[in-house]
C-alpha cells in the first residue's frame, strides 16, 4: 500500500512538472490572442486582438491589431510602446514592471521561485503573487487562457492560440 501511494505521488508530481514545462514552452510559439476586459463598475466590455511573437534574440513583439494599432517590444531593458495611429513611442524601464507576474512568465518562463507559487486546480494552475490571483488554463494543446484582475480591479481574460 505504501509503495502504491509513493508511486501515485511520484506520477502526479511528474505530470504536474511536465504540464509546467508545457506552460513554460507555450510562449516560445507564435500566438494570436484576444483579450477581453470587463469593468464591473460601469459594465464596460473591451476586446483587443493581436499577435505575440518571440524573436530569435529573445525579444518579444506584441502587436495589437484592434481596436487600436500598437506594437509592444519587450526586451532586457524594458518595454517600448509604439502607437501606430499617432506615431508616438513611449518607453517603460524594466524596473517599472519587474514584479509583474504575467510579463515575467512570458519573458523569462517559470523560474523555480515562480514554480513555488503555483497551485494546481481542476481547470489548470493558480498563481498567487502580491495578493493578485492569476488563473492559467489549457483549453487544448494549442490554446491557453489567462484570467486575472488588473491593478484597477478590471476582470481580464486573455486567450492565446498557437498560429
Amino acid at each position: 500500500m505504501r509503495k502504491l501511494f509513493l508511486s501515485v505521488l511520484l506520477i502526479s508530481f511528474n505530470t504536474f512538472s511536465l504540464a509546467l514545462d508545457e506552460l513554460n514552452n507555450f510562449f516560445s510559439n507564435k500566438l494570436s490572442f484576444t483579450q477581453t476586459s470587463l469593468n464591473s463598475i460601469n459594465s464596460d466590455l473591451n476586446v483587443s486582438k493581436g499577435t505575440f511573437i518571440r524573436n530569435s534574440d529573445n525579444t518579444i513583439k506584441i502587436e495589437i491589431k484592434e481596436p487600436f494599432r500598437e506594437i509592444y517590444t519587450i526586451d532586457g531593458n524594458g518595454i517600448k510602446i509604439h502607437d501606430l495611429e499617432f506615431d508616438q513611442i513611449k518607453k517603460i524601464d524594466k524596473k517599472s514592471f519587474e514584479n509583474n507576474l504575467i510579463i515575467n512568465i512570458i519573458q523569462n518562463g517559470l523560474s523555480s521561485e515562480l514554480r513555488e507559487k503555483i497551485q494546481q486546480s481542476e481547470l489548470g494552475y493558480i498563481f498567487i503573487d502580491n495578493n493578485k490571483t492569476f488563473y492559467f488554463e489549457f483549453i487544448n494543446k494549442n490554446t491557453l487562457q489567462v484570467r486575472f484582475k488588473d491593478n484597477m480591479e478590471i476582470e481580464n481574460l486573455i486567450k492565446f492560440t498557437k498560429i
